[in-house]
Protein backbone atom coordinates (compact mmCIF):
# COMPACT_ATOMS: atom_id res chain seq x y z
CA UNK A 1 0.00 0.00 0.00
CA UNK A 2 3.12 2.20 0.95
CA UNK A 3 4.55 1.70 -2.66
CA UNK A 4 0.81 2.42 -3.96
CA UNK A 5 0.41 6.10 -2.22
CA UNK A 6 3.90 6.78 -3.33
CA UNK A 7 3.15 5.97 -7.20
CA UNK A 8 0.15 7.84 -6.75
CA UNK A 9 2.47 10.85 -5.78
CA UNK A 10 4.53 11.03 -8.08
CA UNK A 11 2.39 10.60 -10.99
CA UNK A 12 -0.18 13.47 -9.85
CA UNK A 13 3.18 15.37 -9.51
CA UNK A 14 3.68 14.42 -13.54
CA UNK A 15 0.19 14.47 -14.24
CA UNK A 16 0.25 17.95 -13.31
CA UNK A 17 3.45 19.18 -14.91
CA UNK A 18 2.61 17.40 -18.10
CA UNK A 19 -0.74 19.40 -18.30
CA UNK A 20 1.16 22.67 -18.84
CA UNK A 21 1.98 21.83 -22.09
CA UNK A 22 -1.61 19.96 -23.13
CA UNK A 23 -2.50 16.76 -23.76
CA UNK A 24 -3.75 15.71 -19.98
CA UNK A 25 -6.09 12.95 -20.92
CA UNK A 26 -3.65 10.74 -22.50
CA UNK A 27 -0.88 11.78 -19.82
CA UNK A 28 -3.83 10.54 -17.07
CA UNK A 29 -4.83 7.53 -19.10
CA UNK A 30 -1.24 6.50 -18.54
CA UNK A 31 -1.14 7.27 -14.75
CA UNK A 32 -3.92 4.88 -14.68
CA UNK A 33 -2.19 2.12 -16.65
CA UNK A 34 0.86 2.63 -14.37
CA UNK A 35 -1.11 2.37 -11.10
CA UNK A 36 -3.10 -1.01 -12.42
CA UNK A 37 0.55 -2.06 -13.78
CA UNK A 38 1.92 -1.43 -10.13
CA UNK A 39 -0.51 -3.32 -8.59
CA UNK A 40 -0.33 -6.37 -10.53
CA UNK A 41 3.43 -6.30 -9.84
CA UNK A 42 3.02 -6.48 -6.15
CA UNK A 43 0.50 -9.24 -6.49
CA UNK A 44 3.15 -11.28 -8.73
CA UNK A 45 6.02 -10.62 -6.29
CA UNK A 46 4.29 -11.89 -3.37
CA UNK A 47 3.49 -14.94 -5.90
CA UNK A 48 6.36 -15.51 -6.36
CA UNK A 49 7.94 -15.52 -2.85
CA UNK A 50 5.20 -18.04 -1.60
CA UNK A 51 6.54 -19.74 -5.08
CA UNK A 52 10.10 -20.08 -3.96
CA UNK A 53 8.88 -21.10 -0.05
CA UNK A 54 6.62 -23.79 -1.36
CA UNK A 55 9.65 -25.15 -3.21
CA UNK A 56 12.26 -24.64 -0.75
CA UNK A 57 9.89 -26.37 1.80
CA UNK A 58 9.89 -29.44 -0.57
CA UNK A 59 13.94 -29.06 -1.29
CA UNK A 60 14.31 -29.29 2.43
CA UNK A 61 12.12 -32.33 3.02
CA UNK A 62 13.90 -34.18 0.44
CA UNK A 63 17.44 -33.20 2.04
CA UNK A 64 16.69 -34.53 5.22
CA UNK A 65 16.54 -38.50 3.88
CA UNK A 66 13.78 -39.46 6.57
CA UNK A 67 10.61 -38.84 4.34
CA UNK A 68 9.21 -40.48 0.94
CA UNK A 69 6.96 -37.78 -0.39
CA UNK A 70 3.44 -38.65 -1.15
CA UNK A 71 1.71 -37.66 -4.17
CA UNK A 72 0.28 -34.48 -3.06
CA UNK A 73 3.90 -33.32 -1.70
CA UNK A 74 5.24 -33.65 -5.36
CA UNK A 75 2.26 -31.74 -6.94
CA UNK A 76 3.40 -29.11 -4.78
CA UNK A 77 6.87 -29.49 -5.94
CA UNK A 78 5.49 -29.40 -9.44
CA UNK A 79 3.25 -26.82 -8.57
CA UNK A 80 5.68 -24.43 -7.21
CA UNK A 81 8.39 -24.67 -9.66
CA UNK A 82 6.11 -23.74 -12.70
CA UNK A 83 4.47 -21.05 -10.74
CA UNK A 84 7.83 -19.64 -9.99
CA UNK A 85 8.98 -19.97 -13.72
CA UNK A 86 5.20 -18.63 -14.49
CA UNK A 87 5.08 -15.27 -12.46
CA UNK A 88 9.15 -14.56 -12.47
CA UNK A 89 8.32 -14.52 -16.85
CA UNK A 90 5.19 -12.46 -16.29
CA UNK A 91 6.89 -9.86 -13.95
CA UNK A 92 9.79 -9.47 -16.14
CA UNK A 93 7.02 -8.77 -19.22
CA UNK A 94 5.45 -6.41 -17.16
CA UNK A 95 8.25 -4.48 -16.04
CA UNK A 96 9.08 -3.53 -19.26
CA UNK A 97 5.23 -2.90 -20.16
CA UNK A 98 6.08 -0.12 -17.39
CA UNK A 99 9.15 0.89 -18.98
CA UNK A 100 7.53 1.70 -22.34
CA UNK A 101 4.56 3.61 -20.64
CA UNK A 102 7.12 5.96 -19.20
CA UNK A 103 8.89 6.40 -22.65
CA UNK A 104 5.49 7.16 -24.33
CA UNK A 105 4.80 9.81 -21.49
CA UNK A 106 8.30 11.23 -21.78
CA UNK A 107 7.75 11.60 -25.31
CA UNK A 108 10.87 9.35 -26.13
CA UNK A 109 9.44 6.50 -27.88
CA UNK A 110 10.87 6.58 -31.33
CA UNK A 111 8.93 2.88 -32.70
CA UNK A 112 5.78 1.99 -32.61
CA UNK A 113 5.75 -2.01 -32.07
CA UNK A 114 3.91 -3.60 -34.89
CA UNK A 115 1.92 -5.31 -31.85
CA UNK A 116 0.42 -1.95 -30.82
CA UNK A 117 -1.04 -1.46 -34.24
CA UNK A 118 -2.32 -4.52 -34.33
CA UNK A 119 -4.14 -5.36 -30.80
CA UNK A 120 -3.66 -1.78 -29.44
CA UNK A 121 -5.15 -1.54 -26.28
CA UNK A 122 -5.65 -5.27 -25.86
CA UNK A 123 -2.15 -6.01 -25.29
CA UNK A 124 -2.17 -4.22 -21.71
CA UNK A 125 -5.37 -5.76 -20.87
CA UNK A 126 -5.72 -8.64 -18.57
CA UNK A 127 -7.11 -12.20 -19.51
CA UNK A 128 -7.22 -15.31 -18.37
CA UNK A 129 -4.97 -18.80 -19.30
CA UNK A 130 -5.68 -21.95 -19.36
CA UNK A 131 -3.71 -23.71 -21.64
CA UNK A 132 -2.45 -27.62 -20.94
CA UNK A 133 0.06 -29.10 -23.56
CA UNK A 134 -1.43 -26.63 -26.31
CA UNK A 135 0.09 -26.90 -29.67
CA UNK A 136 1.17 -23.21 -31.50
CA UNK A 137 -1.56 -23.72 -34.26
CA UNK A 138 -4.11 -24.57 -31.72
CA UNK A 139 -2.53 -21.26 -29.69
CA UNK A 140 -2.86 -19.11 -33.28
CA UNK A 141 -6.03 -20.18 -33.92
CA UNK A 142 -7.38 -19.32 -30.70
CA UNK A 143 -6.27 -16.05 -30.27
CA UNK A 144 -7.10 -15.24 -34.02
CA UNK A 145 -10.56 -15.87 -33.09
CA UNK A 146 -10.77 -13.83 -29.56
CA UNK A 147 -8.94 -10.77 -31.13
CA UNK A 148 -9.67 -10.31 -34.65
CA UNK A 149 -5.83 -10.82 -35.34
CA UNK A 150 -5.26 -13.03 -37.78
CA UNK A 151 -1.48 -15.33 -36.46
CA UNK A 152 0.40 -17.00 -39.00
CA UNK A 153 3.14 -20.07 -38.86
CA UNK A 154 6.22 -20.00 -40.72
CA UNK A 155 9.51 -21.79 -40.64
CA UNK A 156 10.77 -24.86 -39.53
CA UNK A 157 9.43 -25.02 -36.07
CA UNK A 158 9.25 -27.94 -34.12
CA UNK A 159 5.55 -29.41 -34.44
CA UNK A 160 5.73 -31.35 -31.27
CA UNK A 161 6.55 -28.82 -29.37
CA UNK A 162 3.82 -27.64 -27.23
CA UNK A 163 2.48 -24.99 -24.50
CA UNK A 164 1.03 -25.32 -20.90
CA UNK A 165 0.39 -21.64 -19.70
CA UNK A 166 -2.16 -20.96 -16.66
CA UNK A 167 -3.14 -17.89 -15.05
CA UNK A 168 -4.09 -14.43 -15.50
CA UNK A 169 -1.95 -12.12 -17.35
CA UNK A 170 -1.96 -9.35 -19.94
CA UNK A 171 -2.08 -10.63 -24.00
CA UNK A 172 1.82 -9.07 -24.49
CA UNK A 173 2.83 -11.37 -21.68
CA UNK A 174 1.27 -14.36 -23.50
CA UNK A 175 2.69 -13.41 -26.67
CA UNK A 176 6.11 -13.11 -24.85
CA UNK A 177 5.69 -16.29 -23.38
CA UNK A 178 4.85 -18.25 -26.10
CA UNK A 179 8.19 -17.05 -28.02
CA UNK A 180 9.90 -18.22 -25.30
CA UNK A 181 8.71 -21.44 -25.43
CA UNK A 182 8.67 -22.12 -29.17
CA UNK A 183 11.97 -20.40 -29.86
CA UNK A 184 9.93 -18.20 -32.26
CA UNK A 185 9.77 -14.16 -32.77
CA UNK A 186 6.48 -12.91 -33.73
CA UNK A 187 7.48 -10.15 -37.01
CA UNK A 188 5.38 -8.45 -38.94
CA UNK A 189 5.70 -8.91 -42.88
CA UNK A 190 3.73 -7.30 -45.34
CA UNK A 191 0.78 -6.36 -42.73
CA UNK A 192 0.61 -9.76 -41.47
CA UNK A 193 1.70 -10.61 -37.96
CA UNK A 194 4.47 -14.31 -37.91
CA UNK A 195 5.70 -16.44 -35.76
CA UNK A 196 9.05 -17.11 -37.06
CA UNK A 197 12.12 -19.52 -36.34
CA UNK A 198 14.55 -17.78 -34.05
CA UNK A 199 18.16 -18.14 -34.90
CA UNK A 200 20.89 -19.13 -32.60
CA UNK A 201 21.74 -15.26 -32.51
CA UNK A 202 18.34 -14.56 -31.33
CA UNK A 203 17.06 -12.83 -34.59
CA UNK A 204 14.61 -14.65 -36.83
CA UNK A 205 15.94 -17.00 -39.49
CA UNK A 206 15.99 -16.14 -43.05
CA UNK A 207 13.02 -18.32 -45.30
Amino acid sequence: MRNLLILFAALAAFVAGSGLAGGETKVADDAALLVEHQRFLTGDLKRIDKAVKDVDEIVKLRATGLFVLNDEEKKMERSGRKDFHIFLERYRNDTLQVLAIYDRMLGKQLYIDPLRLHFGKSLDELVAVDWEEQALDEICDELSQGYGVNLYIRGNLDSRQTMTLNGEMTLLAILLQIENVFRAKLVEHDGELWFTLVGRAGKPKEE
